[in-house]
């Protein structure tokens, strides 16, 4: 597999080339997380709510819930975190909260609470297995669809309850062909996969026939989308510290951010989500610091 710094050193490239227009944020608004002991953690993973809430998972291994207001109503521990920390996260409507397990190669899902409630896979390649799930997102029959890296690339779909639906994609370069799948999005039947390493965002009917690409575009690491309520995809990206805003069609309409720690600035940002107020946020994670902002219309 391509090293994570190549893969830096060519998206750090790619983004010298020309982009979109470069947007305005409204409404900065950051936030670090609660201290853990001596430590100060930072976001990893993000998902929003159907009251517009906002999960978090975090480099110690929690489970932090917001409300609208960006108000801390509740937070716990992942079951176990010695041999690593989880990444991907989605809310369900009735309120329990998904988490991709990374490095325990499985998917656990909590309460609001944070009671625990069930886990389902296990390491492995054959259906139903995962080597490190890392991202996650949900249809309008809340099915979910889990990426995985480390070798055997691939999208799974599965019923909210975890039975196996299916699954797409494998390891590689080529067509339809994923390094580090990493986050995903879905519309109308689609399924849209930032393919991280491969700096590029695939396109899947949700029954695993690939599209094609979204573009022609090329992006910097891009590490997380999500869709808004505008219809337009927000694409965080890893290596160039910034938002790219995307067409349902492909085209780039937009850019915020460079790497660095001031407004409109992130610095190796990891994870995404979007509000029913078409709010972003963002888990600045080098700057150990949540952003929330708006976009002009």
């Amino acid at each position: 597999m391509r090293s994570l710094a190549a893969a830096l050193a060519l998206a750090l490239a790619a983004c010298s080339r020309p982009g979109g227009a470069r947007l305005t944020p409204r409404e900065w608004l950051t936030w670090q997380l609660p201290p853990e002991g001596p430590s100060l953690p930072t976001a990893r993973s993000l998902a929003t709510g159907p009251n517009d809430e906002l999960a978090v998972l975090d480099t110690a291994g929690r489970v932090l819930l917001y409300d609208a207001d960006a108000r801390l109503i509740g937070q716990w521990h992942m079951l176990d975190v010695k041999v690593g920390k989880p990444e991907g996260i989605v809310i369900l409507s009735d309120g329990r909260i998904v988490v991709c397990d990374t490095h325990y190669h499985r998917i656990v899902t909590f309460d609001r609470d944070g009671n625990w409630l069930r886990n389902f896979g296990r390491k492995g390649e054959a259906r139903g297995e995962f080597i490190y799930p890392v991202g996650i997102t949900k249809d309008a029959d809340e099915n979910l669809y889990i990426c995985e890296y480390g070798g055997h690339d691939r999208v799974q779909k599965f019923t909210r309850e975890g039975e196996w639906l299916g699954e797409f994609g494998s390891f590689g370069t080529g067509v339809g062909q994923f390094q580090r799948p990493s986050g995903l999005a879905w519309r109308d039947g689609k399924v849209f996969v930032a393919d991280a390493i491969n700096n590029r965002i695939l396109i899947f009917t949700d029954a695993g026939k690939y599209l094609g690409d979204l573009g022609p575009l090329t992006f910097g690491l891009p590490y997380d989308i999500a869709l808004g309520p505008d219809g337009v995809f927000n694409i965080i990206e890893y290596g160039a510290g910034r938002l790219s805003r995307v067409s349902l069609d492909g085209k780039l309409l937009g850019q915020l951010g460079r790497t660095g720690a001031g407004v409109g600035e992130f610095a190796t940002p990891w994870g995404l989500a979007v509000d029913s107020r078409e709010r972003v946020f963002v888990a600045d994670t080098r700057n150990r610091r949540i952003v929330r902002f708006s976009l002009p219309k």
